[in-house]
């Protein structure tokens, strides 16, 4: 048995973080996507827009925010194994954006 598609475990995770009011409280009425690129070469995109977050496959133009990471990084963010702020002391992960999108995705992973 191997191990659940990144794809299939962010949009388990996010159903998950969802369900949390905090994560509610940060997304309202915010409208961003973001573009995860990671070492390993696959690319994904995050649209955050009626007051739902939805993961996909491939790249998106223009995104608010870039995320760089790996593979494994982004499995341990996901499970809640790693926080971001320790991923982004490690340089495990890499985010450019406004600060204030920086501080929502806090409450997002």
């Amino acid at each position: 048995m191997g191990e659940q598609p990144l794809l299939e475990l962010m949009q388990e995770r996010i159903a998950i973080g969802l369900e949390r009011e905090k994560t509610m409280d940060a997304i309202e009425g915010w409208e961003r996507t973001a573009l995860l690129m990671l070492k390993e070469g696959p690319t994904f995109h995050f649209i955050v827009k009626n007051n739902t977050i939805t993961v996909h496959d491939g790249d998106i133009e223009n995104p608010d925010m870039k995320i760089q990471s790996d593979e494994e990084t982004i499995r341990k963010l996901f499970l809640e194994e790693m926080s971001a702020a320790s991923a982004l002391l490690k340089r495990k992960l890499k985010v450019k954006g406004s600060a204030s999108d920086l501080m929502k995705i806090r409450h997002i992973f």
